[in-house]
């Protein structure tokens, strides 16, 4: 079962980040939410509702302006509001899984400051979701990090001066599955 999930992760990312490259962009946002309902129901299903329930949570906090509107009620669409239904998802889904819970809340933030687009934070927090060990964590840090320090040296030596790079996230994300199924087959191996 793990080795599907893992080869439907990657040929969905493979896809995803193929677009990204390409246009900087995904066709659809329905490439990101199909995935991350799936995610929602295997998670669920695997155990783990309190995760589900934090997800959902962030993804409700991130739509609230759309649900202010619907419900014609102005406190709804600020932060501030949802921060205990936050607060209480965090509590909850943290004394399970702590590393995964702090990965969606670090996914989301840098979705809600633009530092990422949605479609990288929702595919983050999905795979999360699907792996939420800190083995993936670390490989996704891994490979952030090692992208970062090849660009710098990158600009050092090519510009004589450091820039900021923007590089596509889902290539990115892709990329830790990998290295972290690798990481996975040598530590059952040891």
């Amino acid at each position: 079962m793990d080795w599907i999930i893992f080869i439907l992760v990657v040929v969905w990312l493979g896809i995803v980040s193929w677009f990204d490259i390409r246009k900087n962009e995904i066709p659809h946002s329905a490439w990101v939410i199909i995935p991350l309902i799936g995610a929602c129901f295997y998670r669920t299903w695997q155990g783990n509702w309190a995760l589900v329930l934090l997800t959902i949570l962030v993804a409700a906090v991130s739509e609230r302006e759309r649900i202010s509107q619907l419900f014609g009620w102005e406190e709804i669409g600020k932060m501030i509001t949802w921060f205990p239904l936050l607060f209480l998802g965090v509590y909850l889904s943290v004394q399970t899984s702590p590393f995964a819970t702090l990965a969606i809340i670090g996914f989301w933030a840098a979705w809600e400051f633009k530092w990422w687009g949605g479609a990288d934070a929702v595919s983050a927090i999905t795979v999360c979701l699907i792996w939420p060990s800190e083995i993936f964590i670390f490989a996704f840090l891994g490979v952030h990090i090692i992208v970062t320090i090849v660009l710098f040296m990158r600009s050092l030596i090519k510009g004589k001066s450091v820039k900021v790079h923007s590089v596509p996230g889902l290539p990115l994300l892709l990329l830790a599955i990998i290295l972290y199924q690798i990481f996975q087959y040598f530590y059952i191996l040891v």
